[in-house]
């Protein structure tokens, strides 16, 4: 392990007491005006934990001059360059820190990988990785007592980019609130009248590859309907998306997560497409697995770890594949069990108890 900063009679005091009670979550700022996968993880993880007996307390913008030394343990979700002062700061405190990464290297370097570029495309996607490796990002892998990714292929990125230690690494599987399995189409359907079509949910950028979903599904006879947005910095990107676009796309505002026309609408489409450069591993996509929906999604990233043989797997760099693979399950479907699977494996109750087990790692029984 490294050699810590805190003071050894702080950090043997949290070592001897039985449970981490005052929990201090963060994440990068300004992150909830859009929110994602990653804001949803925190939130429904902060949720569960109470459950479990957890005091848990979300670091606001207009909180910042907290004392940090008031908590048993910092938690960060991210390892952006933005939360490198907050964590520093919790080292200050001489409070233990676990750091879920949410990360996967960066989409140039993803798209290089994936068009198998020979050469000086690999040198540069090297040079990516590097420049990475170097960053305040993984002084914050460095610093952190306890890593959480979600998966074994993120946890081997982690390894192989930052050279983070092994043995701080507890894998914590995303999850999907259980609601989402009562999820009932007829409340979607009656409100836009689209029924039977094909679903895309998430922010409307590169990185999602939505502009090569609506490519893909020309020629396609069924609706696309995609509930989302751009990203501050993806507004020409949606331009593009909005011109390509058919009579057939149907583009609807962003809807909150606890909004019951999101989970209707998991439940009324035929299938969910999530052809992004990588996921890791798509909450939406779980989401939507486990209201019903068939699903197809890409193979980069830690996906096949959490659809296995439940799902259909695209290579987000052909369009032909996307769409070959929207008509074969359109017409045929995916293997039955998806739902099971995901309620036995990947609910936020499950999550909960595994971050639990990685606090008590750090913090002793």
């Amino acid at each position: 392990m490294k050699d810590s900063k805190r003071t050894k009679d702080s950090k043997a005091m949290k070592k001897n007491s039985k449970a981490a009670k005052k929990i201090l979550f963060n994440t990068s700022p300004g992150s909830f005006k859009s929110p994602g996968g990653g804001e949803i993880q925190l939130l429904e993880t902060k949720k569960e934990l109470e459950n479990l007996g957890f005091e848990v307390k979300i670091l606001e913008e207009q909180d910042y001059a907290v004392d940090f030394s008031e908590f048993d343990l910092f938690h960060n979700f991210n390892i952006h360059r933005d939360n490198y002062p907050f964590v520093m700061q919790a080292e200050k405190a001489g409070i233990p820190i676990a750091v879920s990464t949410i990360y996967w290297p960066s989409l140039k370097s993803a798209i290089l990988w994936n068009k198998g570029v020979k050469g000086k495309g690999k040198a540069v996607a090297a040079e990516l990785a590097k420049r990475i490796g170097i960053s305040k990002a993984k002084q914050i892998v460095r610093t952190a007592d306890v890593l959480l990714p979600n998966s074994k292929a993120e946890a081997n990125v982690l390894k192989k980019i930052f050279h983070a230690d092994e043995r701080k690494i507890h894998i914590v599987r995303n999850g999907v609130d259980a609601r989402f399995a009562k999820a009932k189409p007829e409340v979607f359907e009656k409100r836009f009248g689209l029924k039977n079509f094909v679903l895309y949910v998430g922010r409307i950028e590169e990185r999602k590859n939505v502009l090569s979903l609506i490519k893909a599904m020309k020629g396609v006879n069924e609706k696309l309907v995609i509930i989302g947005g751009p990203t501050s910095n993806s507004s020409e990107y949606y331009k593009k998306c909005l011109e390509v676009a058919g009579k057939d796309v149907v583009f609807l505002k962003p809807m909150l997560h606890n909004d019951e026309l999101l989970s209707s609408a998991y439940a009324a489409c035929r299938v969910f497409a999530l052809p992004s450069w990588y996921e890791t591993p798509g909450l939406a996509a779980l989401e939507a697995g486990l209201a019903g929906a068939d699903i197809i999604i890409t193979q980069e990233g830690c996906t096949k770890e959490y659809f296995e043989n439940y799902a259909l797997y695209v290579n987000p760099g052909r369009i032909s594949d996307i769409r070959e693979k929207i008509e074969k399950i359109l017409v045929s479907g995916s293997k039955s069990g998806l739902r099971k699977h995901i309620e036995k494996k990947f609910l936020w109750k499950a999550a909960a108890k595994q971050t639990a087990a990685a606090y008590a790692s750090i913090l002793g029984d």
